[in-house]
């Protein structure tokens, strides 16, 4: 019986979506130099050349629960709002995507090498090797209808952005 219309079936774009890309590298650092690094210190290490609204001379802050970037002409784009956090240990975002009207989900987790999930050492305490900490940088919520080259973008910037971070926090 499929054959008897003449047009195809519309897609739907549900919720299988596409999969979640997840991204690790590690710091030479403590839990809170690294989270400090992450956020406070964002505009020195992202990578701005490759995704920016107004190029390499936008300033990226992580301010008032938000990314958000800023151009020479003081103009404001936000990529981010922060949804949920624990300081030092994982910070959640509602991601935008310029160019299109659907939100995604990015969560950047630190943990300490051998833990199962958020580093239970003390705030500011190495792991007991003294290698640092893992960053983990999850983005989810992908639907079927996102577009195909918004989420291929990610999933070459992701990489990339942890490698500058990595190599911004003395990493090599």
């Amino acid at each position: 019986m499929s054959g008897l219309f003449s047009h195809p079936p519309a897609e739907t774009g549900g919720p299988e979506g596409r999969p979640d890309l997840q991204f690790s590298d590690s710091v030479p650092a403590a839990a809170d130099h690294a989270w400090a690094g992450l956020t406070q210190h964002l505009h020195l290490w992202w990578p701005a050349g490759e995704l920016s609204r107004w190029g390499e001379d936008s300033f990226f802050d992580l301010e008032d629960n938000a990314l958000v970037e800023t151009s020479a002409h003081d103009e404001e784009n936000v990529w981010g709002e922060v949804t949920d956090r624990i300081p030092e240990q994982w910070v959640e975002l509602s991601w935008r995507h310029f160019g299109s009207a659907s939100a995604t989900v990015v969560r950047i987790e630190l943990t300490t090498p051998g833990e199962p999930g958020p580093s239970s050492n003390p705030p500011g305490e190495k792991a007991v090797d003294g290698s640092g900490v893992t960053i983990t940088l999850s983005h989810s919520g992908w639907t079927a209808s996102d577009p195909q080259d918004i989420y291929d973008f990610y999933r070459g910037f992701w990489p990339d952005a942890l490698s500058r971070y990595r190599r911004f926090m003395g990493g090599s």
